[in-house]
Parts: C-alpha cells; sequence; structure tokens
C-alpha cells in the first residue's frame, strides 16, 4: 500500500457532473491499485492548516481542471498554495481545453475581489503551460484513467521501471482473458528489451494482490536446472514455504495455489521436464516463463504469449538521459545527441542503459565523438547479449541468419526465400525460425533487422570465427579488393583464396577489375558489385577468351555495369535475379541461354540498351523492370510467360508496339512510352472504335505521344491490380472495364484527350484522372458497393459538378478536385471523407447541412476559390478537421467559427477585418499563417495566451495594429511589412527575454512602426 499522503487530488467539489462519472472511476483504480488519494475535509471558504500540510507533504499532486473549476474561489486558493509547494504537480484538462483556461482566466477580474485575481491568474497560466493529459472526444474516459493512473504510479514508486507499467497492464489483461485454473504466460523478446524487468514487476505485483501458498522466482532457471535438477529447484524454492522440507514430490503439490516464475530459459527439456511437476496444482496457480524464443513457449503450451516491444520515444529517452545525466534532457546539442542514440538503440532498453553509462561523466565537448564512438565499436555487453541468440541456431540457420545481414536487410520475403532456395536453404523454417529467436521481423513483407542484431551480424561476419565450421565464406571489399584487381592477381600467393570454392558471396565497390577477377571462383553464388562514381568512363571489356563471371551464381547485383553485352560463355543456367541498374549493356548475350530458373530482371535507366529478345525464354520469369531504357526498340511478346506478374516499361520512348502480355500479370507500367502502331489480333468492333480513337497520325520522339495499344484490352487480364497509362496524350477513350475484376489502380493522369470512361471494375480503390478531359465523374463509380478510397482529378477543366449519389462512396477518404476551374457547385459529398481538395475551383458556397455531415474530415484545402463568399462551419460538426486552407478566397469577408481541433490555419491574403474569438480555443494550433491581410487590423485579446505556435506568419498585414506582447508564443515568427504600434515597456521585457522564451523565434524587418525587436 502506498503512503495515505502519496497523492493529493484538486478538483471542484461541487461539480457533480464529473464527480460522479470520471473521478468516481478515477477514484476506483486507485483504489485498485492501492494508491490512497488525500482529500481532507474543507468548510470551502479557506484553505485549511490541514490542507496545507496535505499538500506539502503529497508526493504527487493531480489537478483535475474542468469547465467549472475556476468558479471555484475554493479552488482557485487551493491552486495557489499547490504551485508554491515546488511538489510534482500533474493537470488533467477535463472537457476543457488550455486555451479555454487561459479564457476564462481573463474574466476573472469582472467576477472576483481584485486583491487576489494576480494570484488565481497567475496560477491558472502557469498550471495552463505544465505538461498533463487530456480527454477527448476521440477515446473513451477508462483510456484516460488508464493513462493517469500509469503516470501517477510511475511518479509515486521510485523504484519502478520506465515503461513497466503500461506493459504490466496488458500482462493482466491476458491473464484476466484465462478462465480460473492453471493460468499460464509467456514473456517473450528480444535480448536486452526488459523481460525479467517485467517478470519481476509482475511477479511482485501478484504478489500484493492475489494469496498464493507459495511463489518462487527463478531467475536463470537453465543453469540452476542444469545444477541442481527438478527436486533439487523444488526443496530450494519451495520445500520451506510449503513446510515440505525433504519431501516435495509432484503429489505433494496437489492442489496447491503456486505463483512460479522461470526466468531466461533457452532449453525446452529442463523447462518441460520441471513443469511435469506442476500438473496438479490448485486452482488459480499461475506460471510465468520468460524466453527469447518464441517456440519454446509455445512447446511449453503456455496459454497467453505476451511480446515485449521496445521503449517509445519518450521512454527511451527518459531511461537514456537518467542513466547518462541523472536529469531531464534540456541542452538542444545535447537532446540531439541523445535522439541520435535513442534512434540507433531503437528502444532496446539494455542497450540504453549501456550507452547512458559510457556517456556518464563526459564533458559536453566530447560528447560528440563519444557518440560516435559508440555506434562505430559494439559494445562487448551488448555483443554477448545478442550472440547468445546467434550461439542457440544450428549451422543452416546461422548462415541463414548471416546471408541476411550481409545484403538482404529490408528485403522482400519472396525474393530472399527464391534467392535462399536456389542456394540449397530450406529458407521458410530457417526465417521462422529467426523471428521466433528475435533475431529478425517481418514487417509489411520485408525482412527488417533491429540495428544492434544488425551490428552483431557484420562482427560475427568480420571475426569469420573458424570454430562456425561453415560452408560459406563472407568477405568484404576491404579484404579481397586488391585481389580481384588485375594487377595484383598473378601468381600472388593468396590467390588460393580466389580458388576456393567456399567463397560464395561477394559484396564490393570497385571499378578496377581485370578480365579473370572471378574465373576461379566456382563456387561464387551471389556477387554484388556498386561502383560509386557511375559518372566515370570505365573500360572493363570482356572477350570471348575470358570467362569473368562464375558460373554458379545465383544472383548477380551489378550497378553501372561498364561492359556492352555479357561474356558468351556466361553460364546463367542457376541464375535467380538479375539486377543491373545503369548499364551500358546494348544486348542481354545474343544467342539463347538456358534461363529456366530466372525470376527478376532489372536493367532499368540502361540507355544503350537497344534488345532483350531472349527473356521470351524466361519462363519462370516473375518481374522485368526496364523502366528509362529509351532506346529499347522492342518487347517480345510474354503471353506464353505464365509466371510474369509486373512488367515496367515506364519512359521506353522507342516502345511503338505493345506486345502480348499473359493472364498472369498483375502490373503493367506504360507511363510516357512512345506506343504508336496497334495490334488489333482479337480485333472487336470495340477496339476498332477505341484505335479510332487513338487515331494514327505520325508523332515525334520528343512528343513521347504514348499511345497506347489497344490489344491490352482485348486480352484476358482478370488478375490486373495496378495500370499506370499515365502520360498518354493521345488517348481519347478507354472500353468498359468491368471485365477487370482484380483491377485497384488505374491512372490516366495527363491523358489529356481523354473525355469519359465508360464502366470502373468494381473493386477499384485508386483511380488517378488528373489533367484529362473528364467532364463528369462516370455512375459506375458511386454504387452502393463502391471501395474506392482515392479519387484524384486535379486540374481537369473541363469538370462542372460534383453529383448526387457520392454519398454512396462509403470508402472514398481521398477526393482532389483542385484546379477544376469549371467547377461551381457541390451537390453531395462522401460521409467518410478524410481529405478534401477544391482549391482552385469556382466553388461558391457550400450547402451547410453538407458541410455539417463530414465529422470526419481532416484536411479541407479551398485555396484560391476566389468565387467563395460563404462558408457556413461550425465548430462543434467537423470535430476531425486538422487542417483547413481558406488562402486566397478574396471574396470571404467574414471567418466562421474554428473547429477546436484544428493545427494548421492558413489564411493567407483574405479580406477579414478581424479574426473570431474561437481562434482562442484551438488548443493544438500550430500554424497560423495570415500573410497579406491587408485589412486585418485587430487579433482577438487574450491572443498572448495560445499554447506556444510552431510558425506564426503575420507578414503584409499593413494594417494590424498589435504590440508585440500581444501575440503568441512562437519558433518561428514573421513580420516584415506589418504594422505595429509603438513598443511598450513590456515589448522592451519581451526583447531581452526573446533568447529565453523562444527557441528559434525570428523577425523580418521593414515593420511600419516597430523596426527593431532586439
Amino acid at each position: 500500500m502506498v503512503d495515505g499522503n502519496a497523492l493529493y487530488m484538486s478538483f471542484n467539489r461541487c461539480e457533480d457532473t464529473i464527480r460522479y462519472s470520471f473521478l468516481s472511476h478515477l477514484f476506483a483504480d486507485f483504489r485498485g491499485r492501492s494508491i490512497s488519494v488525500k482529500n481532507p475535509a474543507s468548510d470551502h471558504n479557506r484553505v485549511s492548516e490541514e490542507l496545507e500540510a496535505a499538500i506539502t507533504q503529497s508526493k504527487v499532486i493531480l489537478v483535475i481542471l474542468s469547465e467549472q473549476y475556476v468558479s471555484s474561489k475554493w479552488c482557485l486558493d487551493e491552486l495557489v498554495k499547490i504551485l508554491g509547494s515546488n511538489g510534482p504537480v500533474v493537470p488533467v484538462f477535463y472537457g476543457l481545453t488550455k486555451s479555454a483556461l487561459r479564457k476564462q482566466c481573463l474574466k476573472l477580474k469582472k467576477t472576483y475581489p481584485k486583491d487576489r485575481v494576480a494570484d488565481w491568474r497567475r496560477a491558472l497560466l502557469e498550471i495552463a503551460d505544465l505538461p498533463g493529459h487530456a480527454s477527448s472526444l476521440d477515446r473513451s474516459d477508462s483510456e484516460l484513467v488508464e493513462e493517469i493512473v500509469a503516470n501517477v504510479r510511475q511518479k509515486l514508486d521510485r523504484t519502478s521501471k520506465i515503461g513497466v507499467y503500461s506493459r504490466l497492464k496488458k500482462i493482466e489483461n491476458l491473464l484476466c482473458k484465462q478462465p480460473w485454473g492453471i493460468r499460464s504466460l509467456g514473456i517473450w523478446g528480444m535480448g536486452g528489451i526488459g523481460k525479467t524487468t517485467l517478470a519481476n514487476a509482475a511477479f511482485e505485483q501478484l504478489l500484493s494482490g492475489t494469496d498464493f501458498e507459495a511463489s518462487c522466482f527463478i531467475k536463470d532457471f537453465d543453469n540452476a536446472f542444469q545444477e541442481k535438477g527438478v527436486y533439487g529447484l523444488l526443496e530450494e524454492h519451495l520445500g520451506k514455504k510449503l513446510g515440505l522440507s525433504g519431501h516435495v514430490t509432484r503429489e505433494s503439490l496437489r492442489d496447491k495455489r503456486i505463483l512460479l516464475v522461470l526466468n531466461d530459459v533457452d532449453k525446452l527439456h529442463g523447462a518441460t521436464t520441471f513443469l511435469r511437476s506442476f500438473g496438479l496444482l490448485g486452482s488459480g496457480s499461475l506460471i510465468i516463463i520468460t524466453s527469447r524464443d518464441k517456440q519454446l513457449l509455445v512447446q511449453c503450451r503456455v496459454n497467453e504469449i505476451y511480446e515485449v516491444q521496445g521503449l517509445n520515444d519518450d521512454e527511451a529517452l527518459q531511461l537514456f538521459s537518467r542513466c547518462a545525466f541523472g536529469k531531464e534532457v534540456t541542452d538542444q546539442n545535447l537532446l540531439r545527441l541523445s535522439m541520435d542514440l535513442v534512434d540507433y538503440a531503437n528502444g532496446n532498453p539494455l542497450a540504453l542503459s549501456i550507452y547512458g553509462r559510457e556517456l556518464k561523466g563526459k564533458a559536453p565537448s566530447e560528447m560528440e565523438s563519444a557518440v560516435r564512438k559508440i555506434k562505430q565499436h559494439l559494445s562487448d555487453e551488448i555483443f554477448d547479449t545478442f550472440k547468445r541468440s546467434y550461439d542457440a541456431l544450428s549451422d543452416h540457420e546461422k548462415e541463414i541468419f548471416l546471408v541476411i545481414v550481409f545484403s538482404f536487410r529490408g528485403e522482400i520475403v519472396d525474393n530472399l526465400m527464391q534467392f535462399l532456395s536456389s542456394c540449397g536453404f530450406f529458407p521458410r523454417v530457417g526465417i521462422d525460425v529467426l523471428a521466433d529467436k528475435g533475431l529478425v521481423v517481418i514487417l509489411e513483407n520485408r525482412v527488417q533487422i533491429h540495428n544492434l542484431v544488425y551490428d552483431v551480424g557484420l562482427k560475427i561476419i568480420k571475426e569469420q570465427p573458424e570454430e562456425i565450421g561453415m560452408s560459406y565464406r563472407f568477405l568484404e571489399a576491404s579484404n579481397i579488393q586488391s585481389l580481384l584487381e588485375e594487377n595484383e592477381i598473378e601468381d600472388s600467393g593468396e590467390s588460393v583464396l580466389l580458388e576456393n570454392e567456399d567463397i560464395k558471396a561477394i559484396i564490393m565497390d570497385t571499378s578496377n577489375l581485370g578480365h579473370i577477377a572471378f574465373q576461379h571462383m566456382y563456387g561464387l553464388r551471389y556477387l554484388k558489385i556498386c561502383n560509386s562514381n557511375h559518372m566515370k568512363n570505365l573500360d572493363f571489356p570482356f572477350s570471348e577468351h575470358h570467362q569473368s563471371l562464375p558460373p554458379e551464381l545465383r544472383l548477380l547485383h551489378w550497378e553501372n555495369y561498364p561492359s556492352l553485352s555479357f561474356p558468351q560463355d556466361f553460364d546463367v543456367q542457376y541464375l535467380v535475379e538479375l539486377n543491373m541498374p545503369h548499364s551500358k549493356l546494348q544486348k542481354l548475350w545474343g544467342t539463347t541461354k538456358n534461363l529456366e530458373v530466372l525470376k527478376r530482371i532489372t536493367l532499368s535507366h540502361s540507355l544503350q540498351l537497344v534488345n532483350v529478345d531472349e527473356l521470351k525464354y524466361s519462363r519462370n520469369i516473375e518481374k522485368i523492370d526496364l523502366q528509362g531504357c529509351s532506346r529499347l526498340q522492342s518487347f517480345p511478346d510474354t503471353d506464353q510467360l505464365q509466371h510474369l506478374q509486373i512488367v515496367d516499361l515506364s519512359t521506353c520512348l522507342e516502345i511503338k508496339k505493345l506486345p502480348k502480355v499473359p493472364s498472369s500479370i498483375r502490373k503493367l507500367y506504360l507511363e510516357g512510352t512512345g506506343i504508336k502502331e496497334l495490334s488489333l489480333w482479337n480485333h472487336s468492333p470495340q477496339s476498332e472504335g477505341l484505335s479510332n480513337a487513338l487515331g494514327n497520325e505520325h508523332t515525334h520522339r520528343e512528343e513521347s505521344a504514348s499511345q497506347v495499344n489497344v490489344s491490352i484490352f482485348n486480352q484476358d487480364l482478370g488478375k490486373l491490380v495496378s495500370l499506370n497509362l499515365k502520360d498518354c496524350s493521345h488517348l481519347t477513350s478507354l472500353p468498359d472495364m468491368v471485365t477487370f475484376e482484380a483491377l485497384e489502380d488505374l491512372d490516366v493522369s495527363g491523358c489529356s484527350k481523354l473525355e469519359k470512361i465508360h464502366v470502373f471494375p468494381q473493386n477499384m480503390k485508386k483511380l488517378f484522372m488528373a489533367k484529362t478531359a473528364v467532364k463528369e465523374i462516370s455512375s459506375s463509380l458511386y454504387h452502393d458497393h463502391s471501395v474506392l478510397t482515392i479519387l484524384d482529378m486535379k486540374d481537369c477543366k473541363s469538370f462542372r459538378n460534383v453529383p448526387e449519389g457520392m454519398s454512396n462512396m462509403k470508402s472514398l477518404a481521398s477526393l482532389n478536385l483542385s484546379g477544376c476551374s469549371r467547377l461551381e457547385s457541390i451537390q453531395d459529398l462522401p460521409r467518410n471523407l478524410k481529405e478534401l481538395y477544391l482549391a482552385d475551383t469556382a466553388v461558391k458556397e457550400f450547402p451547410s447541412p453538407l458541410l455539417d455531415s463530414l465529422s470526419k474530415l481532416v484536411i479541407l484545402s479551398l485555396g484560391n476559390c476566389k468565387n467563395l463568399q460563404n462558408l457556413p462551419m461550425q465548430r462543434s460538426n467537423l470535430i476531425s478537421l486538422v487542417t483547413l486552407t481558406l488562402s486566397g478566397c478574396s471574396a470571404l469577408e467574414e471567418i466562421p467559427d474554428f473547429p477546436q481541433n484544428l493545427k494548421e490555419l492558413y489564411l493567407v491574403g483574405i479580406a477579414i477585418t478581424e479574426l473570431p474569438s474561437s481562434i482562442l480555443d484551438l488548443a493544438e494550433l500550430a500554424t497560423l499563417d495570415l500573410h497579406n491581410c491587408k485589412r486585418l487590423k485587430n487579433l482577438p485579446v487574450g491572443m498572448e495566451n495560445l499554447n506556444p505556435l510552431e510558425f506564426l506568419d503575420l507578414s503584409g498585414c499593413s494594417e494590424l495594429q498589435v504590440s508585440i506582447s500581444s501575440l503568441p508564443e512562437a519558433k518561428k515568427i514573421r513580420l516584415d511589412n506589418m504594422g505595429t504600434s509603438a513598443p511598450t515597456a513590456k515589448d522592451e521585457e519581451e526583447s531581452k527575454n526573446t533568447e529565453r522564451k523562444y527557441t528559434k523565434r525570428f523577425f523580418v524587418r521593414s515593420m511600419k512602426r516597430f523596426m527593431t525587436l532586439f
């Protein structure tokens, strides 16, 4: 139980609306956490001595600032005492924003005696600046209560670990889900992530709140089990507690309620053997196991597994600062260096603690170099921690891990799988094991590695210990470059290394390779060469007498490949991926090759490439990327390549005719091609009509006319997901696309002659039609089952109105009609819109009910709507609006009340003379741009009480009459060409304190009557 004087709460005791709702829940949660709240009785006329003593003795003071808080003189007197106590104060803004509190502060003089108003106002402004908690419409009171209690508990318990409480809450929820019986929980995570800390905290909390007959926490279970065995551990940890000294057996534990924690378990046999003794435990017993291996926990049959996540940025910075400096960091340079290490540690508490200890006591001048040293030289403690997980792998799994570290970090999972399979690995099992041990993570279908794990892997590769005994050899450029350069290879004593078939992977950066550099590396599977100076004119000719590329390559990645073709003897029968962007290739092999296993080829931006006909023999090819190959003359028929899914021919200017593509195609990119001729092998009246629509007139190459081949629409493209026809400037129409059942993304932007698309596929999710001649939105888009999320019609100059029925598009989140200069009226809008762009349109007004219905709208852009005269915006309806742009709306003379959650407000050049007072309620406002509001004369009284802004622009407001002291704080302020009143004494004081008050605040010259602020 926490000391009764630990927490003091201040709130308006007469405000029943929160006392019997929010406050009752808050009190109940504090009681459930064994936290007593001190609230001495008061006479509501004065702050008693008993109350003052309670405030002074409290470890934490919680102030609940509600709508009626300021109406209580007693609360205000109490607040003055609280802020004078120098104790830790946590404000809670419930149903009241900071701006609203400051606004109430301004009205105090009209209501209360003058002799106390100054102290009250000072206290209110001070607490409004303190970090705290706030209620919100987008989350429940229970979430707010949980957040407050977590904060208070952490402040009360000096021994608490940063970030532990919120994670304990999640563990508690997992335990509560389990039926009453023998409960079990696995705590899983990478090394150093805090599993033991969390298990300890859970153990202590469970002991304090549950009646267990016995408990034990076995810290280093694997070693303890190996040393003492089952019965030795039972006797040591449970014998005396259960009165069973010398006689602890499985039967003697029957029906006993026991709390058991097995910490740091790596070996399955010991854990399962030990747990057999606990099969007869009584209801309410709980077994917790911590491990780095998720599969071990699964095989131990725990009911739930909790994955320990890393600390968030705030928690990580707090932990690092405590270890390095013993306090919160305020110095900007130290904060920058601290965040550098926080980002690098990526939430790992062990690393943060170690980094903090290494920086402790360092002078500020030493910090920069110390941080660089930390990042360049891996700590032995961190290395040993993570290498333990590596050592637990089989040789096969170790090889897979090192391959990923070597050059596949961030790679698409399927690509990695194919490469590993081609090298004889069993990748699915291996990668699953690595993920279960926390060495890799699969995120968004890519294989990611934590920074620290990556560094450990690199160190293992560099050291190449012989005891690993693996068949894979990894060499860095610094170790092999000189050996591969022609002038050092002949009869070199090190040539033995080059003939060693164990060398299977090389990554290097060089432009001086000799003709036979790789001739003897028969076992080389993976070669990646990155030429850092791709502008250099390289002379590296392969001749028919030299076989300079290894025969068993699976993956060849060579940026800026310097030769015009491949060696004729280059054996590609094992090649899975060929990646050669920016090469000098003119052709591939010129003869038929065995390309059976080739899956992916990338020759993007190979400006001299003219022919790739050999690709039609690559029967298993999945992706062909030829974007930017501006001299490529043709593309072969690929309709027989039934595994082909992606073809990218973007900006291949010389391709005049599109060949057949297979039914397997999923993504087809034709942006900026030079297609002119139409191959109508599956001729139909519909395709003939499209052919006529496209026309056959000659166009110059400079126009890159992009006449699209109609034949693509007469093939079976039912699997096509993405089709890019951007900048096909001669395209005037498209056929019905209803048969494109899988099509989700269609881009016809820049098709300036395209007037209409008759029927859209039902599964369309993203449609880009910017800069087309489309006049209306097809009715096939706004049906009840529409799944369209993005509709971009920017700069469609012929588009005139938004039709009724748009509200049926329940999935539409973003609608861009900016630049539709003929758009005058909006009849209907989807109700779930989050982004609406109407800048540079002729819209005159919004129907009030229509605007009020957009409760989920986050961004509303109406910039340069010069005909807009009225905006019937109700602050209570657009509750999600964060960004509002009205800049350039020169006919808009009156601004409505602003929605209270606005963060960015752009009002450049509008004709207003004053701002509505509702701007004072914008507690989250960060950007206020009033540039060139030439008729603006005044700002609302109390603007200085706004929360500090990121950016304030009043430049060009030539009629604005304000003093500097009446402006809100901001990191950046522009005031050039602004009219202001003469500086007051308070302004001069502000000038002296500018460096202290504004982190990056700046003022620009040419203010009419207030030339200098510093």
